[in-house]
């Protein structure tokens, strides 16, 4: 997708985030992603930092120049700027619904050091749960985007104890809808054939598949664990839009070698390199 087709779907949103909305007296840290390919502004504390879990989700993003990248929730930015370190000239839409991260993740995607990295790139600061005509609004259009990426809030108000820091408590927490408006955005807005990857907890995989159900084929899990023969505890899950290809569940990747805090050979790959993890048939 063009530079102007891009702001064309968007030119008309007044969710549109701007770098001048950042707080002057917001403490910020400078984090470097990918062995140090480009390093991102995040907040010091009291809102979700991006990590590991950013890192592997880009990963297993089977993008390609010119598409489209929409990252539902994104934070300030990092996931969706790793899927463009390592394909480079993508398009990257991001919706966060954080007003001052919204503009962080705009700031971050026009530092010099990652802007190279992209043909077009726009924030959205709304709510992925918008619906129908308020969701076309916002700018979010019907089949406009080839890939989809969502890192969603890992707890439920239900199981564990909401934080007392509204941010956090926003970042962290599901709503009462839980990922449906997740799942809901992203079959909307993605065009036949496209992808949506999400990561999330690895005991969420059976709430996470029921989702998928009716909405994506071509399901294919793959789960972390923390070190080499321990149980998995994220997964990365991946959808196809109007696919009937084969449910696929594949190995699991160690993040750590056994009994050490040392990054396996193929997870070093993928934090300092950029490397992908192939989760296409």
């Amino acid at each position: 997708m063009s530079e102007t087709s891009l702001q064309a779907l968007i030119e008309t949103s007044k969710y549109l985030a701007s770098y001048k909305d950042v707080p002057s007296d917001l403490a910020l840290s400078q984090d470097q992603f990918l062995g140090g390919k480009f390093s991102l502004y995040q907040p010091q504390k009291g809102h979700h930092r991006s990590g590991t879990d950013a890192v592997l989700l880009a990963a297993c993003v089977p993008a390609k120049q010119g598409d489209l990248v929409v990252d539902l929730g994104s934070g300030v930015g990092a996931a969706g700027l790793c899927v463009a370190a390592r394909v480079e000239k993508i398009d990257l839409l991001a919706v966060e619904l954080e007003p001052e991260v919204a503009a962080l993740a705009h700031k971050n995607m026009h530092r010099p050091d990652c802007r190279p990295f992209l043909n077009r790139a726009s924030v959205l600061n709304c709510d992925i749960a918008l619906r129908g005509e308020a969701r076309q609004q916002a700018g979010l259009k019907e089949n406009m985007a080839h890939h989809v990426i969502a890192n969603p809030p890992y707890y439920r108000p239900e199981k564990f104890q909401t934080s007392p820091n509204q941010a956090r408590a926003v970042a962290h927490m599901l709503t009462e809808e839980g990922m449906e408006p997740w799942f809901r955005t992203a079959v909307s807005i993605l065009k036949k054939g496209g992808t949506f990857t999400i990561v999330q907890r690895a005991d969420e995989l059976p709430e996470l598949l029921r989702l998928m159900q009716g909405r994506f084929g071509g399901i294919t899990v793959q789960p972390f664990s923390a070190r080499e023969g321990e149980e998995a505890h994220r997964v990365v899950i991946q959808g196809k839009k109007q696919s009937r290809a084969p449910f696929r569940l594949l190995s699991t990747i160690a993040l750590h070698d056994a009994g050490s805090d040392k990054p396996g050979q193929k997870v070093e790959a993928i934090h300092r390199h950029g490397t992908a993890i192939n989760l296409q048939n």
